[in-house]
């Protein structure tokens, strides 16, 4: 009885000691980003690393079979880890978070279930077939070691509790596996005592490791960020858009981004938010640069608001009709009589918070129609700049202080204007019909006024811009300001010209293209030769032309949002930086638009042109091919293993159709061919007698009756009756469960020498 269990001890050990490292290793993983020791991601761990601990003994038992299912599963399990981290919901790819860690970034549950459905599963089937298949002390180490190898990139200290669980389990698997080869008489001398050694050595080592603190500003913590952040300097997100530039980068600065999240957007809507605007173009080094004056403060964050809350549209459209009320004609005079006559359209405030990430900047990014810029919970003196920006007048704000922004609704409103005529106006005419416009409601005594004189003040300020870059325009190529004139050539207004302008680039094969650096950076080599380039190519080049067709145009420099979650959250990372030009238009204000050529669009063409490849995952594809490779695999499974049942079912359906004595000869010849055929492979060359003899050594079942018929009516002569048959049948049956036991104690005994030899 003591042997018994004992001997049950010693098999659950082997057991369960592999399974609770299995668990330790990938909940010390998880702890990385932000896991309990007991949470429900712990609970998922040990259910998925038990399935798989069964799922590894049924491959062990079933080689063919099992095979071919593990292939299935890995199938299923490489494609939802693929669409798992495919979703880029949070402004960072999957394996920057997984190699910056729960210090740097926030819990990410997509993410998290992809470490379920990959990480996991490899320490559960790794972990048992070295200690239960094939034990690999050393191997057992090396997987140990991974999470406290993630533990040391992320600068953490390790956790206590999972560094003596991991080794504790590696010098018990050790003992385990020692004291079982002792008592099977196949100790090596000397080889379990280098194996404690390594056991021991990994102990100590470990235990060293967590109990030194890590420096936060590690050497290794730099180089990782160059190797895998793809950012040279860790700085720089912080340093470089603290304070206002003098210069923009052009196309170099939004090469070689990061996808460090920046700001944190909670809100309804992504629109383009502002950090700088730039003013003056050097044609001899390819870059813009802003004039102070327009970085200066100019009003208040209050007298702004009161400015701003008057360009409502909306409101216009009402100022224009009721002049019409006081001087009847007055919007088919200024050709706005689509405004007059339409019954009204709205103009919306949309309010979304932003949140800096640990750093604070002397300005506040928002849209061109922002009304007001408001922190939440602290006290700042906000300006605004005449180039729209909101400011601190010298010092960064709070860090981390997020604020929310208010803003009018750009797109719906700015398109339904455009349809109704309301920017059908030339510069003149515009400046005159809206002093007229102010003349008119002010004598009237009407509140509108107010609308009509903050429309006009932006006018002029349009205009006084406009003269600030006359002489820099005078530079702009030849060839440059004939294109424009080409594209806008028929077009009266300055909107239509504009739009034209936006739409010649991805009308004429352009490509975006980050990688791709011109011999030549200038917006000329850019427009008729490469036909390539990042944002700030398209920008310039756009301003450029739209400056040398009479627009009054700035280009400006901020994000762009590219990624949404569900919960209209939108993550602002550093590769999210983005260029674009702002255009004046009349009876509006001023307005984005988008020259850049979305990522991809042209860029097959491109590709198959300069012989590249263009190689982009479908995802709905590759789930196709998995369940059509899970459907061929499912019905090569089914046919393995029910083709013996369903080929015995048809030989004895055959059989009792069969008269007696060819039943005779079909028992022997399935028993000789199919089912014996491998055990006793000389059955070609044995008598029928001898055949029997045989099959009686293997399996001890005796078909010597079965035999004798056959031996009577092939050579007797002798016809076989009915009781024959029957005595032939009950051989046959016989005959085949013996052979089946025989071959399944085969197997067992089999698996057991290997057992037995692998662990030796």
């Amino acid at each position: 009885m003591d042997k018994k269990r004992s001997d049950f001890f010693q098999n659950s050990l082997t057991a369960v000691l592999p399974l609770i490292l299995s668990v330790v290793l990938s909940s010390a993983l998880y702890s990385v980003y932000s896991i309990n020791l007991f949470s429900v991601w712990t609970l998922g761990i040990i259910l998925v690393t038990a399935v798989m601990f069964l799922f590894c003994r049924f491959i062990d038992k079933h080689h063919f079979i099992g095979g071919a299912i593990f292939v299935v599963v890995l199938m299923f399990a490489l494609y939802w880890f693929m669409v798992l981290i495919a979703g880029n919901d949070y402004g960072q790819t999957f394996q920057q978070w997984f190699l910056t860690g729960a210090d740097k970034v926030q819990t990410k549950t997509s993410y998290l279930l992809a470490l379920m459905v990959s990480f996991v599963p490899f320490f559960a089937v790794t972990v048992y077939y070295f200690s239960m298949i094939l034990y690999r002390m050393s191997f057992l180490t090396l997987i140990s070691l991974i999470p406290c190898a993630v533990y040391v990139k992320v600068l953490s200290d390790i956790d206590n509790v999972y560094v003596a669980l991991i080794a504790l389990l590696n010098v018990a698997i050790l003992m385990s596996s020692v004291r079982q080869k002792r008592e099977n008489g196949r100790m090596v001398v000397g080889k379990g005592a280098s194996m404690m050694s390594a056991a021991v050595f990994t102990f100590v080592l470990l235990i060293i490791s967590a109990a030194i603190p890590k420096e936060e500003n590690a050497r290794y913590y730099d180089r990782f960020e160059e190797l895998f952040m793809d950012t040279s300097n860790n700085n720089r997100l912080f340093s470089d858009y603290t304070y206002f530039s003098e210069f923009s980068g052009g196309a170099d600065s939004f090469r070689g981004f990061s996808n460090r999240r920046m700001y944190t957007v909670y809100g309804p809507q992504d629109p383009y938010f502002k950090r700088q605007t730039f003013d003056y173009y050097d044609f001899e080094n390819d870059r813009w640069y802003a004039d102070d004056s327009y970085s200066e403060p100019y009003y208040t964050d209050y007298e702004w608001t009161a400015q701003a809350g008057k360009l409502s549209l909306a409101q216009l459209q009402k100022a224009i009709k009721a002049a019409d009320g006081y001087e009847s004609g007055f919007s088919a005079k200024y050709g706005m009589s689509g405004l007059s006559d339409y019954e009204q359209i709205t103009d919306d405030y949309i309010s979304v918070t932003i949140q800096p990430e640990n750093f604070g900047a002397v300005y506040y990014i928002a849209p061109v129609r922002a009304v007001s810029v408001t922190p939440v919970g602290q006290s700042e003196q906000i300006y605004v700049t005449r180039s729209g920006v909101f400011r601190n007048r010298e010092q960064p704000h709070a860090a981390g202080m997020p604020y929310t922004v208010t803003f009018y609704d750009e797109y719906y409103t700015r398109y339904r204007w455009f349809a109704l005529g309301g920017a059908d106006i030339d510069d003149e005419k515009c400046g005159e019909m809206l002093n007229e416009l102010y003349t008119v409601l002010m004598q009237n005594r009407d509140d509108l006024a107010d609308t009509a004189e903050a429309f006009l003040q932006v006018y002029n300020d349009a205009m006084d811009y406009k003269s600030i870059y006359r002489e820099n325009d005078l530079l702009i190529p030849d060839r440059v300001r004939e294109l424009a004139q080409q594209i806008t050539a028929g077009l009266t207004y300055d909107w239509e010209k504009a739009s034209a302008l936006q739409n010649y680039f991805i009308q004429n094969n352009y490509a975006y293209d980050l990688n791709y650096v011109a011999p030549d950076p200038s917006v000329e080599y850019f427009l008729f030769d490469s036909k390539r380039g990042s944002c700030s190519d398209y920008a310039a080049a756009f301003v450029l032309m739209a400056r040398s067709v009479g627009l009054t145009a700035r280009y400006a420099e901020g994000y762009s949002p590219d990624v949404t979650s569900r919960d209209s959250v939108f993550a602002i990372s550093d590769s999210c930086s983005h260029a674009y030009p702002e255009v004046y238009i009349q009876n509006m204000g001023w307005a984005v638009f988008e020259p850049t050529v979305p990522s991809g669009y042209n860029e097959l063409e491109s590709d198959t042109a300069q012989g590249g490849v263009n190689f982009k995952v479908d995802y709905n594809l590759v789930f196709v091919l998995c369940v059509i490779a899970a459907i061929v695999f499912i019905i090569a499974l089914i046919v393995i293993i029910c083709a013996p049942a369903i080929s015995e079912r048809l030989f004895m359906s055959r059989l009792e159709k069969a008269s007696a004595g060819d039943s005779a000869v079909m028992v022997y010849m399935r028993l000789s061919g199919r089912i014996c055929a491998k055990l006793i492979p000389e059955h070609e060359s044995l008598t029928p007698y001898e055949f029997a003899e045989a099959l009686e050594k293997l399996t001890g079942c005796d078909i010597s009756k079965a035999v004798f018929i056959l031996e009577k009516c092939s050579y007797g002569g002798s016809q076989a009756d009915d009781s024959d048959k029957q005595t032939v049948t009950a051989a046959y049956s016989e005959a085949f469960a013996a052979v089946k036991e025989y071959k399944k104690n085969e197997r067992k005994m089999l698996h057991e020498k290997r057992f037995l030899r692998n662990r030796t």
